[in-house]
């Protein structure tokens, strides 16, 4: 966790941390501002503070992000739906660390045009809703760690 410090700009709000928190359960623009009672706009410009805060784009890497930085809460520990393997772990990572699907295939070790294919198969294993979900699953069955940061997004 220490290698992150120098990477959060400053801290989150409470709204953006509930925006946040909606996020790593599933939940998008649409559902998420309904949960939260405040406009779907709203929302979205709370995910894109969270995103410039975190310096981090895609809603994956920031609910990584919010987990390394201890900004979101880290989930109570469930028992597994399955067994994951280390071909599992490594995709999951790769969702939890890039953006972008080559650094995700090429972490994870699969060819790029397999990638939606073993993604699908890895949603569905874990019973996660979504990628942002499944990164929080990853953190309650044990398979990610706060220990694994993701680089900053730069453009």
């Amino acid at each position: 966790m220490s290698r992150l410090i120098q990477t959060v700009i400053t801290p989150l709000t409470p709204s953006e941390r509930r925006v946040l928190e909606q996020i790593s359960l599933g939940h998008g623009p649409g559902a998420g501002s309904t949960n939260l009672a405040i406009a779907r706009g709203t929302f979205n410009r709370y995910s894109t503070q969270v995103g410039l805060k975190l310096q981090v784009k895609k809603s994956t890497v920031k609910v990584q992000m919010g987990f390394v930085s201890g900004e979101l809460p880290l989930p109570d520990v469930l028992p597994a739906t399955a067994d994951f393997d280390e071909k599992d772990r490594l995709l999951w990572e790769a969702i939890a660390l890039y953006s972008v699907a080559a650094e995700i295939a090429k972490h994870a070790k699969v060819e790029q045009f397999d990638l939606p294919g073993n993604t699908a198969r890895l949603l569905t294993k874990a019973g996660a809703s979504n990628e942002a979900h499944l990164v929080r699953l990853g953190h309650a069955y044990g398979v990610l760690t706060t220990d694994a940061v993701p680089p900053p997004y730069t453009a």
